[in-house]
């Protein structure tokens, strides 16, 4: 087998000034929306009000029939909560159609695919000895082990403080399943990895999509929706896991790129499914959790147990 390429030269380029620069950036952003809360819950609480949101959400209502009713009896969905749950499924919907279009591109050899060649090629030309270290380390922590040991231990300090094994449930059914999704594509799909001259490490299987990018949207997406609904209820501390979330996230699928073991589409593949299936897991999990929190409010369902 051939040697991976050097991993760079002494010194602070213009790639690791760019990685920098957006981590600074990320925490300038993050810092200022903890600084204002109350602004954007207002914008927050002025879309729930207005009339179209309304109306469909009554459309939604009035089409359910009579499980509706029989829902609407246990869980009495507020205007903020129908509207969060219409977002989140756009949202996934979205996602969804995009990685089918970047998939769409790799097969057929165009589109965003035109980029893949070039950047690998310029990312070898303009490593540094101490970014190229440091993403080792994070590309590491960012494989199937290091997001087992993640979950393991959110679900650990999910179940300890809430008393029910749902978050057990959607951890398997999110990391499991988005394993599952990932070695099914690259199946189907058959792509290359970048060749040795441009990569700092030796990766064997096939290259669409990054199993790392997918791996880490779906168990930061699925980690930091258990810890902010369960054990960080304060808007900084939320702000802070989901900078946090997102932050790593980037960085590993990043450190595929920069190593040269995967080209930018495969990277975006990975963080559009792993999202796109990370967030059908939380709207579930989001939907049974306030199922049985409705059902627990009711009278007379005090000695119910989850």
């Amino acid at each position: 087998m051939s040697q991976p390429s050097g991993p760079g030269t002494p010194g602070f380029g213009l790639v690791s000034a760019a990685a920098v620069g957006w981590l600074v950036v990320l925490a300038v952003l993050a810092t200022w929306t903890a600084r204002h809360e109350a602004p954007i819950r207002g914008l927050w609480a002025g879309a729930c009000n207005v009339a179209v949101i309304g109306r469909v959400l009554a459309w939604l209502r009035k089409q359910a029939g009579a499980w509706g009713v029989a829902l609407s009896r246990r869980l009495p969905v507020s205007e903020v909560a129908g509207v969060a749950l219409l977002i989140g499924a756009a949202a996934v919907t979205a996602l969804a159609v995009c990685f089918t279009e970047v998939l769409d591109d790799v097969l057929e050899g165009d589109g965003i695919v035109g980029i893949d060649q070039p950047a690998a090629e310029w990312l070898a030309a303009h490593r540094d000895l101490w970014l190229t270290t440091t993403l080792r380390v994070v590309t590491a922590a960012g494989g199937p082990v290091g997001m087992a040991v993640l979950t393991a231990l959110t679900c650990a300090a999910v179940v300890w403080r809430c008393r029910s094994w749902l978050p057990v449930v959607l951890a398997l059914v999110g990391g499991g399943g988005v394993a599952l999704v990932v070695l099914v594509a690259k199946a189907l799909v058959v792509r290359d990895r970048p060749a040795l001259p441009f990569a700092t490490i030796a990766e064997g299987g096939y290259s669409f999509p990054s199993g790392h990018a997918a791996g880490t949207a779906a168990v930061a997406l699925l980690s930091g929706w258990l810890v902010t609904r369960w054990l960080i209820t304060s808007w900084t501390g939320r702000i802070i896991v989901w900078t946090m979330a997102m932050g790593w996230s980037v960085m590993v699928g990043f450190s595929r790129i920069y190593l040269g073991v995967h080209y930018i589409s495969d990277v975006l593949a990975g963080w559009l499914l792993g999202m796109a299936w990370g967030g059908v897991v939380v709207l579930v999990g989001t939907w049974w959790d306030s199922t049985w929190r409705a059902s627990a409010a009711e009278p007379g369902s005090a000695s119910r147990m989850r």
